[in-house]
């Protein structure tokens, strides 16, 4: 039987961000928990529960509750056969991980990327730090200037593990570099809510179509500080069970490399659509 819960949902900051009181993950959820959670994650990107022991059943049963699970294309359980369900996996991290540690969307080098993602703390560096940043593309989407939105809408960008996969190396980067690529709207159209947000990032994106190295490059340079403003971001400094679920169609986040030892967090990923553009 669904559990009728007593939820509260208490904004971080205007652009990003939302916490969940009164709910408890183990139990299944009702109907309008959902939507409620739903209606948070869609308006503020990322939505914080505290203190949530959950098994993998449990987190997957939750996570269904936005659609189907899916595979990170780029995480270790993909790349290797999986002995269970690769859905919801464990990500160990360590101080000096570099991938993450600038703003991102997960998996834009896919054809369909994550439409939804959470993650778990479950162990955490025991000098402190290893926090997770969020930022909404919404907002940085909205506060570009009138001729720059108009540019951008049209345009499109190519997306691949080129600049990644030499900073995690293995034998696979060659064919990998090749065959995760795929080209995105750089300005997409949220599928729920209608919304324009930005949809390059400094992790996946590696350049823009049609035009020159140095057009693009410079672009994107620009997209990516102006997407970093603090007016869009917000931090969160985890505590263990915490779990964030968020929005990964249009919000970033940035994992900071601020701590020694280990950091261990798990990963649920729902599958996305292939992203559209502005029509």
């Amino acid at each position: 039987m669904a559990m009728i819960s007593k939820l509260m949902i208490e904004n971080i900051t205007p652009a990003v961000g939302a916490i969940a009181h009164g709910v408890d993950l183990r139990e299944p959820l009702d109907a309008g928990t959902v939507a409620q959670i739903r209606r948070a994650l869609l308006d503020q990107g990322v939505v914080f529960f505290r203190g949530q022991d959950l098994t993998r059943e449990q987190a997957a049963t939750f996570m269904e509750n936005f659609g189907p699970l899916g595979t990170d294309p780029f995480s270790v359980a993909a790349l290797a056969p999986p002995t269970l369900d690769a859905s919801v996996h464990n990500m160990p991290t360590y101080g000096n991980a570099k991938a993450t540690a600038v703003w991102h969307m997960d998996s834009t080098l896919a054809a369909e990327p994550a439409a939804y993602l959470s993650l778990r703390a479950l162990e955490l560096p025991p000098s402190g730090g290893g926090d997770t940043c969020w930022g909404s593309m919404y907002a940085a989407y909205d506060t570009l200037s009138a001729p720059v939105k108009a540019f951008i809408d049209g345009l499109s960008a190519e997306h691949s593990a080129y600049k990644t996969l030499p900073l995690l190396g293995g034998s696979n980067t060659g064919y990998l570099q090749e065959t995760m690529r795929n080209v995105h709207p750089v300005v997409r159209v949220h599928p729920e809510t209608g919304r324009k947000a930005l949809f390059v990032n400094e992790l996946w994106t590696e350049s823009i179509v049609g035009l020159s190295p140095h057009e693009s490059d410079s672009l994107l340079a620009m997209l990516w500080q102006h997407s970093a403003s603090p007016e869009f971001t917000m931090r969160w400094r985890w505590a263990p069970n915490d779990l964030a679920l968020w929005d990964n169609m249009a919000f970033q986040h940035y994992a900071v490399r601020d701590y020694t030892g280990n950091r261990v967090l798990q990963k649920a990923y729902v599958r996305g659509e292939r992203p559209v553009g502005p029509r």
